[in-house]
């Protein structure tokens, strides 16, 4: 859906407004003509969008934006937000175009080839830790099951000052920008960054120890969805890390057959679900896991699953 244009006079409402050509836009301009276009191109929040690429695009927070409103925009920072534009326009995800992502107190990185961290798993390290505050534990080892950009890892590492992280992915790509990520949010301390793979129900770290806390957002889309999904999450997340099989429920089965081999008896275990798999996860995890029970997500949907280890997991 990205315009014909080629230059920063192409940034035009769908109105009888002129073209930036010949003229001086105004940030608040700009704004309203951003906004208009990505109405057009169906974008689900474009008021909230079209003023982040325009902060972006200007290098400045709100407050300066908003104390001068009418001050005119320079054409090369009209350039770099009309590339911008046209990237979200085709359906690009804004935070690869922003080239980083704000999740849960850390700033993390995103690049293509390696999954964009979301809101719903944001509130799955709520759950993490409202646990552990109950527990009063303030020392621990933790294992983040299919990390991608190491966002769960780096986010309950910086909240968790005590504790020392495991993030574990089978994508060479996923497991650099995760170490990135923990460099550079100050955590790299005490983030190990190893490969491991669902399907390999064996310990992750040459450590004997098992973890007290086993945590993941695992691929869990059917097959047969993933043509239906949003293009922002169709044509630019990986596929392996949406693909949970015919049925969405692979990488839960893999989970519960190497349970035994990461986490201790009375240990934790956290999942992000999909909305309509709860009752066959926790069938799935009722061989391991004791007193798994579902916790709903910020929109009410049966999104979480958490539980412990039964006996024979030490």
């Amino acid at each position: 859906m990205a315009r014909d244009a080629t230059g920063p006079g192409a940034l035009t409402s769908s109105t009888s407004s002129p073209s930036l050509s010949g003229e001086t836009l105004t940030r608040s301009e700009a704004l309203t003509r951003t906004r208009e276009r990505l109405i057009r191109a169906q974008v689900d929040v474009p008021e909230r969008e079209a003023e982040w690429l325009l902060l972006h695009a200007l290098g400045i927070p709100p407050v300066v934006f908003w104390s001068e409103p009418h001050a005119p925009i320079a054409p090369d920072r009209e350039a770099v937000l009309e590339s911008m534009l046209q990237r979200r326009e085709g359906r690009e995800p804004l935070q690869l175009i922003l080239g980083e992502v704000p999740f849960h107190g850390v700033a993390l990185a995103v690049e293509p080839g390696v999954f964009l961290p979301r809101p719903e798993t944001e509130a799955l390290v709520e759950v993490v830790m409202e646990r552990i505050a109950v527990t009063g534990v303030a020392r621990g080892r933790l294992l983040d099951w299919g990390t991608g950009s190491g966002a769960i890892a780096v986010a309950l590492a910086k909240a968790l000052p005590g504790w020392t992280v495991t993030a574990a992915d089978w994508s060479p790509i996923a497991r650099c920008l995760a170490a990135r990520n923990a460099e550079r949010n100050g955590v790299e301390a005490r983030v190990e960054v190893v490969a491991g793979d669902f399907d390999a129900p064996e310990p992750v770290t040459t450590r004997r120890t098992l973890f007290d806390v086993v945590v993941s957002n695992p691929p869990y889309v059917r097959r047969g969805d993933i043509p239906g999904l949003m293009p922002e999450v169709r044509d630019h997340d990986p596929r392996e890390a949406l693909d949970g099989g015919l049925d969405g429920l692979d990488a839960f089965r893999s989970l519960a057959r190497g349970m035994h081999a990461w986490l201790r008896t009375g240990g934790l275990l956290a999942l992000e679900i999909g909305a309509d798999q709860a009752d066959n996860v926790l069938g799935i995890l009722s061989v391991p896991i004791l007193d798994a029970r579902v916790l709903p997500d910020r929109a009410g949907h049966p999104r979480y699953v958490i539980g412990t280890m039964r006996g024979g997991g030490a």
